[in-house]
C-alpha cells in the first residue's frame, strides 16, 4: 500500500512539478505556425506520456495528460482530507455528459467524458442508461432522478441537466471539502461556487432573461448571497462593480464589467489566476495538502490553456489574442 501521508505526497509533488511547461515552452507554442509544430513542442516535453496525436488529433495527447494527472492524484492524496472533491468534479461532468448522450441518443459518448473520478465510469454508464441510480452517490442519484422527472414532464432543455447536476455537484463537493477541514480546499471550492454564480449572472443579464431565470441557476454555498445578486440584477455595469467591490473577488469581478472589448476573456483569466493563488502561499507547506492540491489545479489549468492555444492555432487566431488568454505560470 502506498504511503499517503502529506509529507510523502508532497515530496512526490516536488518531482512532478518538473512536468510543468515553462514560459519558454509556452512562448514556442503561442508562436507555432501550425498545429503540427505545436505538437512537436509538446512531444519534446513528453506531454501525454508519449501519446501520439494521430492525424493531428491533439485531444489524444491532452486526454492522456489528464488521465496521468488524475491517476497521480488518486494514488497520492491522503484519505479523508477533502482532496476527493477534485475528482468528484469529474464524476459530475461524466454524469452530465452521459445524461445528455442518453437523451440525444449518442451511441458512443466516450469522447465527451472526463477521466474517471471517484465513480467507476462503467457503473455510471450502466446506471444512467438504465435509469437506476441507487448505486451512485446520494446527491448525484437525486439529481439524475429529478432530471428524468423533469424530462417526463416535458422539460427537454439541456440547461436543466446542467443546472441540476451543477447544484448537486457543488453541494456534494462542499460537503466533502468541509469534512476534510482543509482551509485552502474549502476556500477554493467556495470561490468556484461564487465564480459559477457570477458567470450565470453575466449570462442571464446579457441574454435579457428575467431575474427568476438566474434564481433557478443560482448555486448555494458561496460567499456572495442570492440577495446580493438580486439587488444588482437591474443595475448598470458600473454599479455592479461597486456592489461587488468589497467581496473577496472585487478586482476579479471588475474585469467582467469593465465594458472593455474582451472583458469576459480578462475575467476568465483573472478567475483562474485567483483560484491558483489560493494555493500559492502554502505551496511549500509539506505538512498540509495544499502543495498537492495546488499542483492538481495548476496542471488542469495548464492543460486547458494548451487546448486553447491549439484551438486558436488551428483557427488562425492572431498571437496577440492568444497571449491575452494565457494564465499566470505556476512553474
Amino acid at each position: 500500500m502506498a504511503n499517503k501521508s502529506p509529507v510523502y505526497s508532497n515530496a512526490r509533488v516536488r518531482v512532478m512539478e518538473n512536468t510543468f511547461l515553462n514560459q519558454e515552452k509556452f512562448n514556442r507554442l503561442v508562436y507555432s505556425e501550425s498545429v503540427d509544430e505545436a505538437l512537436r513542442v509538446l512531444a519534446e516535453s513528453n506531454y501525454g506520456g508519449g501519446a501520439i496525436a494521430e492525424n493531428g488529433d491533439y485531444e489524444i495527447i491532452l486526454r492522456a495528460e489528464e488521465d496521468k494527472v488524475s491517476a497521480f492524484m488518486a494514488e497520492s492524496m491522503p484519505d479523508n482530507c477533502g482532496m476527493e472533491s477534485f475528482l468528484m468534479k469529474q464524476d459530475y461532468h461524466n454524469a452530465k455528459a452521459l445524461t445528455k448522450a442518453k437523451y440525444m441518443r449518442i451511441e458512443d459518448p466516450d469522447f465527451m467524458l472526463a477521466p474517471e473520478g471517484t465513480v467507476d465510469i462503467a457503473l455510471l454508464k450502466e446506471c444512467v442508461n438504465s435509469d437506476t441510480y441507487s448505486r451512485l452517490p446520494a446527491l448525484m442519484a437525486d439529481a439524475l432522478s429529478s432530471i428524468d422527472a423533469a424530462r417526463a414532464n416535458g422539460d427537454k432543455s439541456p440547461r436543466t441537466i446542467d443546472v441540476t447536476l451543477d447544484k448537486a455537484c457543488f453541494a456534494d463537493i462542499l460537503r466533502v471539502a468541509k469534512a476534510g477541514k482543509q482551509k485552502t480546499i474549502i476556500r477554493y471550492w467556495t470561490a468556484c461556487v461564487d465564480f459559477a454564480n457570477v458567470t450565470a449572472f453575466i449570462r442571464s443579464r446579457k441574454e435579457g432573461e428575467e431575474l427568476r431565470s438566474f434564481r433557478k441557476a443560482f448555486i448555494a454555498g458561496g460567499e456572495i448571497s442570492l440577495s446580493a445578486f438580486e439587488a444588482a440584477y437591474e443595475a448598470s455595469d458600473e454599479a455592479v462593480q461597486e456592489k461587488f467591490r468589497y467581496t473577496s473577488y472585487g478586482k476579479t469581478v471588475y474585469e467582467a464589467f469593465s465594458g472593455e472589448q474582451g472583458a469576459m476573456v480578462a475575467f476568465e483569466r483573472a478567475q483562474d489566476n485567483y483560484l491558483l493563488d489560493i494555493f500559492r502561499q502554502d505551496r511549500t507547506d509539506i505538512f498540509s495538502v495544499s502543495p498537492l492540491a495546488g499542483f492538481y489545479v495548476a496542471k488542469k489549468q495548464e492543460i486547458k490553456v494548451v487546448r486553447m492555444i491549439l484551438i486558436c492555432i488551428k483557427n488562425h487566431v492572431d498571437t496577440t489574442q492568444i497571449k491575452a488568454r494565457l494564465r499566470d505560470y505556476y512553474a
